[in-house]
């Protein structure tokens, strides 16, 4: 096809650009690698827990039931054979002095109806408050937390799934709630085992000791960075009188657009998945041929996305230098809604919704779990829709482009 012919000649012309910038490109790829490598190394240092005190959580339960106050009591007793961890349950007016006296490090309140909602499958949301005088130990302890909203959100459709069969079978009103109680107070012990906690506390101690939760974070920012620098080194010699001789020839915008997502996303892709790789091996982190792949995707669709982000901006934007700014801002804020900077837990909860549809949250947050945890799965529905809309976005304002319309 000519549209496929003309990709492949602006691909083959970054990259003779490139070669001709083969000074600039190594600074491009090591001079963020530096800066932000300088920061690791001095939150490392800065950044500390005592191995003799315990972090503690507490437990406020706003339920009146009896079945929260069994399943709150299961969590709290989970904790014991977790070193260094510690799950109370107060009540809400001593966690806020608590957190206040810097006792506490954070606390998760079980909203009322809790377990009628849950039984109904409907959202039954834990709120999580952390201490902002101990930012990092919160953080830690929200990774706990993950692992009871996963389970409640799994568990649901379990349970949703055992009460259509009860009525089926034609089980009283009271012998199905029985059932369905057992049933997921069972899957919630099993859960929140000794064994899990210690995951968990063993992803604090990586976090304490200033390394690998620190330098997954670097490595997200530096990825991230990287498409920036790369796209502005292409994109600044890149004069308009060359997009004119182009068009007299029939290229089109959608063309060029192509060309520059599959030549600076691959590039950035295989330098960020190599830089991964090495960073793994001398952290020694061995992890299996399939979540090596898992890492490959998960950086792949952020890279990518970013790129098309990045493209899109300097079409809808004349000037060079104001899309360049704009980019900047723009390349911030995925960065800082990542959670790679500020973890979400102090953002305000109205932002939630926000976090949930960030496609670069959902990249950083399965790395994470991937490298630190070891999770043998990951999610990539928000990543996915991103790249399609994002994809759509391009087509059309190709279209517009040709038709003078931008």
């Amino acid at each position: 096809m000519r549209i496929m012919k003309h990709i492949f000649v602006f691909i083959a012309n970054d990259i003779s650009r490139l070669k001709r910038k083969w000074l600039t490109l190594p600074l491009i790829l090591i001079s963020p690698v530096i800066f932000i490598g300088l920061i690791i190394w001095m939150l490392s240092s800065l950044l500390s827990f005592d191995d003799e005190d315990k972090m503690s959580v507490g437990l406020v339960n706003l339920d009146d039931s009896a079945e929260t106050a069994v399943i709150v009591s299961a969590l709290a007793g989970s904790a014991e054979a977790a070193d260094g961890l510690e799950i109370i349950e107060v009540s809400e007016s001593d966690a806020k002095l608590m957190i206040e006296n810097d006792t506490l490090v954070s606390y998760i309140i079980f909203p009322g109806k809790f377990t009628e909602k849950m039984m109904k499958g409907e959202s039954s949301e834990l709120i999580v408050v952390g201490n902002p005088d101990m930012q990092l130990e919160s953080y830690v302890i929200s990774s706990v937390i993950d692992t009871v909203v996963r389970h409640i959100r799994n568990s649901q459709a379990n349970i949703l799934t055992i009460n259509h069969y009860a009525r089926e079978f034609g089980m009283t009103d009271e012998a199905r709630q029985n059932l369905i109680f057992e049933e997921f107070v069972s899957q919630f012990i099993q859960v929140l085992s000794s064994d899990t906690l210690m995951d968990e506390h063993q992803t604090a101690q990586n976090i304490s000791a200033g390394n690998m939760y620190f330098i997954v974070n670097g490595l997200f920012i530096i990825m991230t960075v990287w498409v920036y620098m790369l796209y502005i080194a292409l994109m600044r010699d890149a004069g308009s009188n060359l997009e004119e001789r182009m068009r007299v020839f029939g290229v089109t915008y959608l063309a060029q657009g192509l060309a520059k997502v599959l030549s600076i996303g691959t590039i950035i892709t295989i330098a960020s998945a190599l830089f991964t790789y090495g960073v793994l091996m001398l952290g020694g982190i061995d992890l299996e041929i399939e979540n090596l792949l898992r890492l490959l995707i998960l950086i792949a669709l952020h890279i990518f996305i970013t790129v098309m982000i990045m493209i899109i901006i300097d079409w809808l934007l004349p000037s060079f230098k104001i899309s360049m700014v704009v980019q900047l801002a723009v390349l911030l804020m995925i960065i800082l809604f990542a959670g790679s900077i500020i973890p979400r837990i102090y953002f305000p909860i109205y932002l939630d919704t926000f976090f949930d549809y960030m496609y670069s949250y959902q990249s950083l947050s399965w790395i994470e779990e991937i490298i630190l945890n070891g999770r043998f799965t990951m999610e990539i529905d928000i990543m996915i829709v991103t790249f399609g809309i994002a994809a759509v976005l391009l087509l059309v304002l190709s279209v517009l482009k040709e038709g003078r319309f931008l």
